[in-house]
């Protein structure tokens, strides 16, 4: 008998964790947003070649190195 259970948790960041996650959703939302525009710019373009393109994004956007990097990476 396989029984179905639900957890649900409420979390209370403190303000600068509350900042932090802010931070990391507007830089995965910029870098998803430039990525998919040069998709559909480039559509031959690979998964190999936006793991490039984003390396470069560091230098031309210097806010991306506040937030985790495993954040802006997997888009």
């Amino acid at each position: 008998m396989l029984v179905n259970r639900a957890y649900k948790f409420r979390m209370y960041p403190s303000v600068k964790q509350e900042d932090l996650i802010n931070k990391t959703i507007g830089c995965s939302r910029l870098v998803y947003n430039i990525m998919l525009s040069k998709k559909k710019d480039n559509y031959k373009l690979t998964s190999f070649d936006m793991i490039k393109e984003i390396s470069k994004l560091y230098n031309e956007y210097p806010f991306l190195k506040e937030v985790d990097v495993c954040s802006v990476n997997n888009i």
